[in-house]
């Protein structure tokens, strides 16, 4: 049967990768964040970036636990950070976002099989290598979802989600330490652990 509507209309933000991995402590306050970007088309080019909060609670991280963005594009990184990042409350509020340095990302790579039970991401800077790990992923969903259902308010955006429901994020081969928490994504509850992939942010046409 075709679509109603073979083109989406509006104007594409971007499209790629968004993993990501939110820690808590036994509180239940973020203990550790990762964003992950690999940006396969936007207005200032293709890019990855990892958004790193070692220590989202403070300014400065540490040598351990660091703040940081490691990117290959710093164009990308201030497209993301002024049109997308900015949006997303746990960052954009986080008292280390706002000042957070840029790294030059030396080498990323992908590893396991998101059809398998572990998936992992590696960015790795001058002293710095973090590695995301994702471990007993769920069976993938196919995500249609309106401004009002996504963080940013603003676009509609189509993605394939995989839930993982064990997750670690490893500093120069030391976990961060914390543990998974819940989110809720268009109605449906998840984990804080997650891989968005074939993500596509379209701006509606009222907006574009």
């Amino acid at each position: 049967m075709p679509l109603n509507e073979p083109i989406t209309p509006g104007a594409v933000d971007w499209t790629g990768e968004n993993p990501g991995i939110l820690l808590c402590d036994e509180n239940g306050e973020f203990s550790a964040m990762a964003l992950f970007f690999r940006v396969a088309w936007s207005p200032v080019g293709q890019g990855q970036v990892l958004l790193l909060l070692g220590s989202p609670g403070t300014v400065e991280g540490t040598a351990d636990a660091p703040n940081v963005i490691l990117s290959d594009n710093p164009d990308v990184t201030a497209f993301l950070r002024e049109n997308f990042i900015s949006k997303l409350a746990a960052f954009a509020n986080a008292p280390a976002y706002a000042s957070l340095p840029e790294v030059g990302a030396q080498a990323v790579r992908a590893g396991g099989d998101p059809m398998s039970h572990r998936y992992t991401e590696t960015i790795a800077g001058p002293g710095l290598t973090v590695e995301l790990v994702w471990e007993d992923l769920e069976k993938p969903r196919a995500l249609e979802l309106s401004p009002h259902e996504v963080a940013s308010g603003e676009q509609n955006m189509f993605s394939l989600l995989v839930p993982a429901h064990a997750a670690q994020i490893i500093v120069n081969g030391r976990p961060l330490p914390g543990k998974l928490g819940t989110r809720v994504q268009a109605g449906y509850e998840t984990t804080s652990a997650f891989l968005y992939f074939s993500e596509t942010w379209i701006i509606p046409p009222e907006v574009s």
